[in-house]
């Protein structure tokens, strides 16, 4: 749901950027009418902030959080948080990063196979 101060972080593997950006790309038909992406649907999120949203694939594989989160809006503030969260997992796992800022995810813990949600943090931009 859309919060201020909050930034919600998944995670995932995807083979390549294409197939990433895909499954995160929202799109309009030709009416002008918003078509949510697949990642919305997958983790039933009706409304966010479109503005608001950081992503990245990287083909590099990274041990720790620092410089898996490193450049995204906020990484001084949420990196410590994420930290906690991720510190029993292989973060060399992932490869595609998703956050929503203003934005706190309360719904289902639903792992797609690809993308799998971390956690909230809080952060002030």
């Amino acid at each position: 749901m859309v919060k201020e101060n909050k930034v919600s972080l998944w995670l995932g593997n995807y083979e390549n950027a294409e197939d990433f950006k895909k499954y995160i790309k929202v799109s309009y038909d030709k009416d002008g009418n918003y078509i949510p992406s697949n990642f919305q649907k997958s983790y039933a999120i009706k409304k966010y902030d479109l503005d608001a949203i950081e992503s990245d694939w990287i083909s590099n594989r990274y041990s720790d959080v620092e410089s898996l989160l490193a450049g995204f809006s906020g990484d001084y503030e949420i990196i410590p948080q994420f930290q906690k969260m991720l510190k029993h997992k292989n973060i060399q796992n992932y490869n595609s990063i998703v956050l929503l800022y203003n934005f706190e995810y309360t719904g289902i813990d639903y792992v797609d196979g690809k993308l799998e949600y971390i956690g909230c943090a809080d952060v002030t931009l």
